[in-house]
């Protein structure tokens, strides 16, 4: 590559950036600033599970991101309001009951039996390396705790259904499959799972993560309480579209949930690795689909009454036409 003019800036734009930067970037060059933008993984083996990896973001979302990032210098009173705000609140409480549900089943679970499970591999060739491994490690281990069998007898009564040769990813395959094997009642939100028996009945864990359950319920509560009582349109919302309270209360506490940035004007945000998430982000995608048709059907059915309407006017208003019907003067 020729070395760049003088007078112009050169720049590349890697995702990560705030809106801070993208303007410094723009303004550096005195003729010209051009941007790249990396759409592609840098190689690094440990990104391959991020969903950013799996599903990359288009350009145009790239920049959208870019721009939703703010790293203005804020006071400390407004950035403790922002933390203890409960859309905030209710990300780190979802992480902390999840990650205690996955320690407390491994433990549970016993070094001897965990062991034997990362030498999947035996079994299922090149299933630990798969993007999906942890996630589906984490599941076996937590129907474990919860019908007390090993969590291998889940592994191969999954595998024994149909042939994984032709997977792209052999760990996330399983666990579709654990999921339709073994349905779960949901936890404090509909896509978490709840507490296994063994771990709700042991004496430390057991409270532990049972207030954890109740404060991730308490904050989605207030998330939707202050979701459904705003004035304003919610950021993803499509023009002209009119999605019913109850829906953007749920997504409300979707997002949050899920840690998704405000200024995100996707819905539900980007692809979900575990099964239950993403689940219910389809069953959200639909929602907000019918509305967003039913939103264009009203439109459209008002456009057409109105043509009608129109119509029937000026056809009245031919010369020599007369009004026809029981009321019609004449007749």
């Amino acid at each position: 590559m020729s070395p760049p003019k003088p007078g112009r800036f050169n720049g590349l734009l890697t995702g990560q950036e705030s809106r801070q930067q993208l303007y410094t970037m723009l303004t550096r060059g005195r003729h010209a600033n051009h941007l790249y933008l990396q759409v592609v993984g840098d190689g690094d083996p440990h990104a391959l599970i991020r969903p950013d990896t799996i599903s990359p973001r288009t350009p145009t979302e790239t920049l959208q991101q870019i721009l939703a990032r703010d790293e203005a210098p804020v006071s400390a009173k407004t950035l403790l309001g922002e933390l203890n705000h409960p859309a905030a609140r209710l990300f780190q409480a979802v992480q902390r009951y999840t990650d205690g549900l996955h320690v407390a089943a491994e433990q549970l679970a016993g070094h001897q039996t965990v062991a034997e499970l990362d030498h999947a591999d035996q079994y299922i060739p090149g299933l630990s390396t798969e993007p999906a491994w942890p996630t589906l490690r984490a599941h076996l281990l937590a129907l474990a705790a919860e019908t007390g069998q090993h969590p291998l007898r889940h592994m191969l009564t999954a595998a024994a259904g149909r042939d994984l040769r032709t997977a792209d990813d052999m760990a996330a395959v399983l666990d579709w499959r654990l999921t339709a094997l073994t349905p779960t009642d949901s936890g404090p939100l509909p896509w978490l799972p709840s507490i296994p028996p063994t771990v709700h009945a042991h004496p430390v864990w057991g409270d532990y993560l049972a207030k954890r359950s109740q404060l991730v319920a308490d904050l989605a509560d207030q998330v939707q309480a202050h979701a459904c009582q705003s004035d304003r349109p919610p950021v993803w919302a499509a023009s002209g579209s009119h999605p019913s309270t109850a829906l953007i209360g749920e997504i409300a506490v979707w997002r949050a949930a899920s840690g998704i940035n405000p200024q995100d004007p996707r819905p539900t945000g980007g692809t979900q690795l575990e099964t239950l998430p993403a689940l219910w982000k389809q069953r959200l995608d639909r929602h907000i689909a019918h509305a967003t048709d039913s939103s264009r059907n009203t439109r459209a059915d008002e456009r057409q009454a109105e043509r009608t309407a129109i119509s029937r006017q000026r056809l009245y208003q031919r010369p020599g036409r007369r009004p026809s019907g029981p009321s019609a003067p004449g007749r």
